[in-house]
């Protein structure tokens, strides 16, 4: 054979072979998909390597995304950049605006949250307000009628007991010595004498009623003011006071009372508060200069609030995210025919040069070995 043409041969069987090794290694780093049987038994190399790595891959994968590109202090550092701060007051301007232009109400807000949130909030709050105004109307059922009254209370209380005794005997006194309290002596007086016999019609012809009730007159005004007499008022008004004191609620009001007052109070209470208003009122005329202010100021306030929480909890929430689970299922969950194709554009290139490469070095150790065998 000649010696150029062996030399030539050798040449081009160890470029092909180099390269269409290179080849069918690159092709073997996926290809087959899923393992080969022969007789039973696995054979070798198959599946390509990153089938059969595809599990330790997607791990590590998701390993080296969380530990070393998505990071905690990554995510703190982008919530502390001024992209971030800008993002998020556009987003709060936004909010305001629509609050504001479309006078939004918290009915609005909670039933976005879930349907029928807001009916919820409504019946569940005018339940917890009967519950409560229930408990307090059966534990007040129980207490006595001095302990109900503040201390203050019942210090005013007090004196205007203290002062009760004058006061009554000054308004019998007015009454004794009034016009009407005349009549009504008069009127007494005269039915006294016709009723009470012949002895008693007999005193008309001693003395004239006008001087009969006089005399009555008289002596009222001097009984009242009689120290026994106040001392009597005294201890009766006191020991009067200090038994309605004492007296338990449940001794003075009866339990269907008590259903009727608990009920009164509830509706008061619920028509005050009115939740239903209060939901289906515009958020943005609570109060006009605080909202106002909050537009001014306190959205800026907000923003660093949400920035700083978000910044203290970011460890948490990624944690909580799982992050390297998630890439893990995302990666797994590729068809590998699709991690080809992607790996396959992107390296394209590399993996030409990676062939013309074993073409080049397959051709020259050709060459090598046509010289050797040629001059030895």
């Amino acid at each position: 054979m000649n010696d150029g043409f062996q030399i030539i041969l050798m040449t081009i069987l160890g470029a092909l072979i180099g390269g269409l090794t290179n080849m069918l290694a690159i092709r073997m780093l996926f290809r087959p998909y899923e393992a080969k049987y022969l007789f039973g038994r696995r054979l070798p190399l198959t599946p390509g390597v990153i089938p059969r790595r595809r599990e330790e891959a997607s791990v590590k994968m998701g390993e080296i995304i969380t530990k070393h590109l998505l990071t905690p202090d990554a995510f703190v550092e982008k919530l502390g950049s001024r992209e971030t701060q800008n993002f998020i007051m556009l987003f709060l301007d936004r909010q305001i605006e629509t609050i504001e232009s479309e006078k939004l109400t918290l009915r609005y807000f909670m039933n976005r949250l879930n349907d029928g949130l807001a009916d919820k909030v409504v019946k569940g709050f005018n339940d917890k307000l009967r519950e409560k105004v229930d408990e307090e109307g059966v534990n007040l059922y129980g207490r006595k009628i001095g302990t109900l009254v503040p201390e203050d209370a019942m210090t005013t209380l007090d004196g205007k007991v203290r002062d009760l005794q004058p006061q009554i005997t000054s308004k019998v006194e007015a009454y004794i010595n009034s016009e009407k309290g005349y009549r009504d002596f008069y009127t007494m007086t005269d039915e006294f004498i016709e009723n009470r016999g012949r002895l008693a019609r007999s005193l008309k012809y001693l003395m004239s009623k006008e001087t009969i009730v006089a005399n009555i007159r008289n002596e009222l005004n001097k009984l009242i003011h009689h120290p026994k007499m106040s001392e009597i008022q005294v201890r009766i008004i006191n020991d009067e006071y200090e038994k309605i004191k004492n007296s338990r609620v449940d001794e003075l009001i009866s339990d269907s009372d008590r259903e009727k007052l608990v009920h009164s109070v509830y509706d008061v209470l619920r028509k005050q508060i009115d939740m239903e208003g209060i939901l289906d009122y515009p958020i943005s005329e609570f109060n006009r200069d605080m909202f106002e202010s909050f537009k001014a100021r306190g959205k800026y306030q907000l923003r660093d609030n949400i920035i700083e929480y978000m910044q203290k909890n970011t460890g948490r929430i990624v944690e909580k995210l799982q992050l390297a689970e998630v890439i893990k299922k995302q990666i797994d969950s590729f068809e590998l025919s699709h991690i080809e194709d992607l790996v396959m554009e992107i390296s394209s290139k590399e993996f030409r040069m990676i062939t013309m490469l074993g073409f080049f070095l397959g051709g020259l150790i050709g060459i090598i070995q046509g010289l050797i065998v040629v001059f030895l």
